[in-house]
């Protein structure tokens, strides 16, 4: 039987079910979550984001193509790994991190290859309720991602963070059509990567204040997670999560928190060689 978490802020789902098809060429031999940032593998940072959230316990859910790698990936991110290498290596153990609590969890996706799915898998072998969602390729390196959107939100609704339009970047990211005012509002649709006259019409339309981009941090309900499983059931083609939220969104409250915190991705092709080098 899986252990439950033992901390009041939600398990973590950490999205991890892609093969990296944007960096193609190199990709069949790592995974993006463990290119680097900053010298470490990006999956290291989430998991210190996971610790600086308050949770204790995270899944790591990982496309099957990738599974020979992940003993070691479970080893290196154990309790104590850093520790246990530096004594390896005779070097001065450092002193325990607060990730060193967070229980971290590998499966292999099962289904569909879609990020429902990914969500859904999470969620199962968790065996919790509400969750929290972050994608693994999207990475903050400040670690306090999902800090903010826990605290700027109340538990029980479903809630994502998002940066504030930007016309350069629409047509890589889900655009946000929001209500309300303040750094907090309700999402009343979403459009999945529009093209850039379709974004620059909805800025005209809606007015760049009432737009965000999504992006890959999101606390996730038990009502949301039925509506997913319902959703994933009933199509045959399983749709993008993002789209399947803003069908949600019509009928349920979501929340938007805006963030301009800088985030990673880990799919761009043109960061590699910034990001091997350490930058």
């Amino acid at each position: 039987m899986n252990r439950p978490s033992t901390s009041e802020v939600p398990p973590v789902v950490i999205a991890a079910g892609g093969l990296g098809t944007r960096v193609g060429n190199w990709s069949p031999y790592l995974p993006k979550e463990l290119r680097p940032v900053g010298g470490r593998p990006g999956l290291t940072h989430i998991v210190d984001e996971v610790a600086a959230a308050g949770s204790d316990r995270t899944v790591v859910v990982h496309h099957p193509y990738y599974t020979p790698l992940i003993d070691w990936t479970r080893q290196v991110l154990g309790p104590g790994a850093l520790a246990r290498y530096r004594t390896l290596t005779n070097q001065i153990p450092t002193q325990p991190k607060a990730a060193d609590r967070v229980r971290v969890e590998f499966i292999a996706q099962r289904g569909r290859y879609a990020d429902v799915t990914s969500v859904l898998n999470g969620a199962e072998h968790l065996c919790t309720g509400e969750v929290y969602v972050v994608f693994a390729d999207n990475v903050d390196p400040t670690h306090a991602a999902l800090s903010s959107l826990g605290a700027a939100t109340p538990p029980g609704i479903p809630a994502v963070l998002a940066a504030p339009f930007d016309l350069g970047l629409a047509e890589t990211h889900g655009v946000i059509i929001c209500a309300g005012e303040g750094s907090v509002r309700t999402m009343v649709d979403l459009i999945e990567k529009p093209s850039r006259g379709q974004a620059a019409r909805l800025a005209a339309d809606c007015g760049v204040d009432n737009l965000r981009l999504l992006r890959g941090r999101m606390r996730v309900t038990p009502r949301l997670l039925d509506y997913l499983s319902a959703s994933e059931q009933n199509l045959i083609t399983e749709p993008k999560l993002s789209l399947v939220l803003a069908a949600y969104a019509k009928v349920y409250r979501v929340d938007v928190v805006t963030s301009t915190r800088p985030f990673i991705d880990l799919g761009v092709p043109s960061l590699a060689r910034e990001l091997v080098q350490g930058g």
